[in-house]
């Protein structure tokens, strides 16, 4: 499961993004949506959105106009993100200490390629 994390859920928002759509898993939900039952940034949150559906994570819709996202069934994910709930259930520090630990971040490595350099 923490490999799974590492690579896939490699932040505290996605990890919440993900329990929320596993949750109810009938319910496709927009990126403002998902924002406000967060309270996460809406910009910071449409992207980890994409970057969850870009690797498999979610499922994306978009043929309705707006942007909506759901949970996905692959049975490897699955059961990680099974895995994850319970032990979130049972001790959320424990999941967020996994990406509290030096991890790329594909958001962050990206803004970092806008720094200018003195």
């Amino acid at each position: 499961m923490e490999r799974f994390i590492r690579e896939r859920l490699p932040s505290s928002e996605q990890i919440d993004i993900v329990l929320l759509l596993r949750a109810d898993r009938e319910r496709a939900w927009s990126a403002p949506e998902v924002s406000q039952h967060l309270g996460t940034p809406p910009e910071s949150t449409a992207m980890r959105l994409f970057l969850l559906a870009s690797n498999g994570v979610v499922a994306f819709d978009g043929s309705g106009g707006i942007p909506r996202y759901r949970h996905t069934t692959h049975p490897e994910s699955d059961a990680l993100i099974a895995e994850l709930a319970a032990v979130y259930e049972a001790t959320p520090s424990a999941v967020y200490a996994i990406v509290g630990t030096p991890v790329r971040d594909p958001l962050r490595s990206f803004a970092d390629a806008f720094k200018l350099k003195k």
